[in-house]
């Protein structure tokens, strides 16, 4: 960290690939019959557990660092898995999966390590269960996560959150029965199964937030090409709007508008934030760049921008502590049950350098601090978003800080680290 101190960060990065975009590619490269190229993936800690799920269906996939490439057997050829899908820390393998096994009516165990253990799986057992889908859970709520053979049905669910997560698990769930599903969404959450599942050649309808899923088509494979994770990028983009004299442009960054929330909020504090578009193929993307200025407005989130950058939130902390006065975030008791109580994580870690909050249940108040550098150990929660956010912080802070875990940043962001080096080396 004592390298990354005093001064200011300039320069060009390309992100990591989208994590969300990496898993459907794989999983939809997967139940097509024939070869998938997925290019500029994620290779990461919970994007390589999708991958090995996926080798234990009957995929057969290649991996170098540019490109993930899937020779699959097709969805109908797939078997029961004779070991334990392992997810790791992945809420996304883990969820998706279950819709996806049993979409295809076979017999399987999910199972990730003890983050996955506490988060709850039950929001989506049960429009499954309501689909004719056998499993059990343990307590009911937890995994590991048993699945048995079963013959779905259709049905309407009407989403009692906004969760991709469960949306998409229901999606795959009604992918190869001839049934049909209607999903309603109260409010829109991020629709990459959609974009790609009607690239791969699904048959699906989305009207606003009514989506419609006809079953039974026969995917077929198509190249993808992933965009950057602007989750990833939210946090290069902080640290060049807080630092003076910083500039930094992020190359070939996702700008999907059901993703794009920070944006939002770096136009309503008055950031120097310039985007030049590059394509939309299958999902929009562009370069972003951010010029430090001084003197920005604080911000307020509820409501429906929450599932825009749900993941963005505990960076977006540290953002409003260097804003000029208070900054709220509600509705989003999401994250509550994410890899760690985020909620409490943020706050209780911010709150070490004297960064002084109103909490709610379902987020926080940011409040003018005397902020000041405190020489003891700060915890990750084995979160990356929590270990990536305090980085930044301590390089805002001028502080060699002293983070419990950092190795957690491996599941999203491996190069997070170099990407800074490399900025500061300019």
């Amino acid at each position: 960290m004592r390298e990354l101190l005093n001064g200011s960060f300039n320069g060009k990065v390309t992100v990591p690939g989208d994590k969300s975009i990496t898993h459907r590619a794989v999983m939809f490269g997967t139940l097509s019959k024939g070869t998938t190229h997925v290019y500029q993936p994620l290779l990461s800690e919970d994007t390589l557990d999708t991958v090995n799920c996926m080798v234990k269906l009957g995929a057969d996939i290649d991996i170098t660092d540019e490109k993930i490439t899937i020779n699959s057997p097709g969805a109908e050829s797939l078997t029961s898995p004779k070991e334990l899908l392992y997810t790791g820390n992945s809420g996304t393998t883990t969820r998706l999966l279950m819709g996806l096994i049993t979409g295809l009516n076979l017999n399987a165990t999910i199972d990730g390590d003890d983050t996955i253990k506490k988060r709850p799986m039950d929001r989506v057992s049960i429009p499954l269960e309501m689909m004719n889908a056998k499993l059990k859970l343990n307590n009911e709520r937890f995994t590991p996560v048993e699945i048995f053979e079963s013959k779905l049905e259709g049905i309407e669910y009407d989403m009692p959150i906004a969760s991709a997560q469960v949306k998409s698990a229901i999606i795959f769930a009604s992918l190869h029965n001839k049934i049909t599903t209607v999903i309603r969404e109260q409010e829109k959450s991020r629709n990459h199964t959609e974009l790609m599942l009607k690239a791969f050649g699904g048959n699906i309808e989305v009207d606003d937030t009514t989506i419609t899923v006809n079953g039974g088509n026969t995917l077929t494979p198509v190249d993808v090409t992933v965009p950057g994770d602007i989750s990833s990028a939210a946090f290069l983009m902080v640290l060049a709007a807080i630092i003076p004299d910083s500039k930094v442009t992020l190359k070939n960054i996702l700008l999907n508008e059901t993703r794009n929330g920070i944006i939002d909020v770096f136009t309503q504090i008055g950031a120097d934030m310039t985007i030049e578009n590059i394509d939309d193929s299958l999902e929009k993307r562009g370069n972003i760049t951010i010029t430090y200025k001084p003197n920005l407005k604080p911000f307020t989130i509820s409501g429906d921008i929450i599932p825009k950058l749900i993941d963005e939130i505990p960076i977006l902390a540290v953002l409003a502590l260097f804003l000029d006065g208070e900054s709220i975030v509600r509705d989003a008791e999401e994250l509550r049950v994410k890899e760690t109580d985020r909620i409490m994580a943020v706050t209780n870690e911010l709150s070490k350098y004297g960064a002084e909050f109103e909490i709610y249940e379902d987020g926080f108040k940011v409040l003018p601090s005397k902020l000041k550098i405190q020489d003891i150990e700060f915890k990750s929660y084995h979160d990356h978003r929590i270990a990536m956010m305090l980085i930044v912080m301590g390089i805002k802070m001028n502080h060699d800080i002293k983070i419990d875990n950092v190795e957690c940043i491996n599941i999203s962001y491996p190069n997070f680290i170099d990407d800074l080096k490399s900025l500061k080396g300019r």
